[in-house]
């Protein structure tokens, strides 16, 4: 990911919680017409986004995750160790 991109996507990011200044818009618009993959992105901001609105009237107890992916994730979580966190000693 190249620096304009991380722009782009704290931008995707940033445009939910705040309006952006007319040069951010200006910006993220123009590298969204020429970067395929931030236009992805974007998308699947947006599609998130779009999913949570839906679900914010529905108890968490009303939301399932099938018990094949509980098990999935539960083993990844107890495989996966965080990154940058070796317990080698010098």
């Amino acid at each position: 990911m190249n620096h304009f991109c991380q722009q782009a996507s704290k931008l995707v990011s940033d445009a939910y919680e705040r309006r952006l200044a007319l040069g951010e818009r200006l910006r993220l618009r123009w590298h969204l017409l020429i970067c395929s993959m931030c236009r992805a992105y974007e998308r699947d901001i947006r599609r998130i986004e779009s999913a949570l609105r839906k679900l914010r009237g529905i108890p968490p107890e009303d939301v399932s995750l099938p018990e094949q992916e509980r098990q999935r994730i539960s083993k990844a979580l107890k495989t996966d160790t965080p990154q940058g966190n070796s317990n080698t000693s010098s």
